[in-house]
């Protein structure tokens, strides 16, 4: 009967595959793989890209609206300044008083229930989705800001303050700006940022940027031109994911550039590319090359820190 089976087989021409022709299908297979594979990291790379752009867009637009409602002036970033709505300490851009009313809170975790500063909005749009272990990944420029200094009576409440480029010598460095500001599409508003505090309440810990950046350094310094500015607070030294065992002093840029596209080396290098949210609402990625003269290290002005960049840094 097996027999039969078999002489049937062969006289409806059924043969199995051979060794060398299995062989052949298999490494075609592979090599269509890897063919394949680049394209679909550069989609994956390009959906996240795309994410990115999204959520500063929203951060971007949520300030505009906040500025709309406040004549013109974007929030205040005013470390330890006493809220007089809340009681807590803190009045910055990205706290619930302040743009969590344009925003949904995503992630709370930034700041516990018992810690007299003020709770922050995370998660969400504001979580970029290159950040490794991301709370909160994005910033707001500190001469956009309508107050980054000042004074307070015994109490903790405020009783002046000052607009950045009027405190102290920030004249030098830079001037403040609000929603009029002129060249507002290629004036940052929002930008990518370290995540340098891990999260109060929920383990694994996750990472939460600062309040601001661009205070310190001239503009090319600040996207890592020349001796770039070493002003970063906070707990991530030897500790933070997305930089790797980096010590006090291993950041010399406001902007991570190794998140577009992802790098998982060399994390800390001026190489690469950032989404900055402009001043009139728009998104766009600029590379270091694009905004940082590497031989004289500064800044090309093709984007703006403050209305007074050229006078701060003259480039030929």
């Amino acid at each position: 009967m097996a027999e039969n089976k078999r002489k049937n087989a062969r006289d409806r021409g059924f043969r199995a595959f051979t060794l060398i022709e299995l062989l052949v299908v298999i490494a075609i297979i592979a090599l269509l793989i890897a063919i394949l594979l680049p394209s679909l990291g550069k989609a994956r790379e390009a959906g996240r890209d795309t994410i990115c752009k999204s959520n500063i867009r929203q951060l971007a637009i949520a300030l505009v609206t906040y500025s709309n409602d406040y004549k013109g002036r974007f929030p205040p970033n005013l470390f330890n300044a006493l809220d007089p709505d809340t009681g807590r300490y803190s009045m910055m851009w990205y706290d619930v008083n302040r743009i969590g009313a344009y925003l949904p809170q995503m992630d709370e975790s930034n700041i516990s229930e018992t810690n007299t500063r003020s709770l922050t909005v995370g998660g969400g749009a504001t979580r970029c989705p290159n950040h490794p272990d991301a709370g909160r990944s994005y910033t707001m420029n500190y001469w956009a800001a309508s107050a980054g200094h000042f004074d307070a009576d015994g109490s903790g409440r405020v009783t002046n303050t000052y607009k950045p480029g009027t405190y102290g010598t920030e004249n030098a460095r830079g001037a403040g700006f609000d929603s009029s500001v002129d060249e507002s599409s290629r004036t940052i508003l929002m930008v990518e940022a370290w995540g340098l505090w891990y999260s109060e309440t929920v383990s694994p810990r996750r990472w939460f940027t600062i309040s601001q950046a661009g205070e310190q350094g001239l503009p090319g310094q600040r996207f890592g031109g020349g001796t770039g500015v070493s002003d970063f607070s906070g707990q991530w030294p030897n500790s933070a994911p997305e930089m790797g065992p980096a010590p006090f002093g291993s950041l010399k840029s406001y902007i991570p550039w190794y998140r577009h596209p992802r790098r998982r080396e060399e994390v800390r290098e001026i190489k690469g590319s950032a989404n900055f949210g402009m001043a009139d609402g728009h998104v766009e990625q600029f590379s270091v090359n694009q905004l940082l003269d590497t031989t004289t290290g500064k800044s090309t002005q093709r984007l703006l820190w403050s209305p007074a960049d050229r006078r701060v840094e003259p480039i030929p």
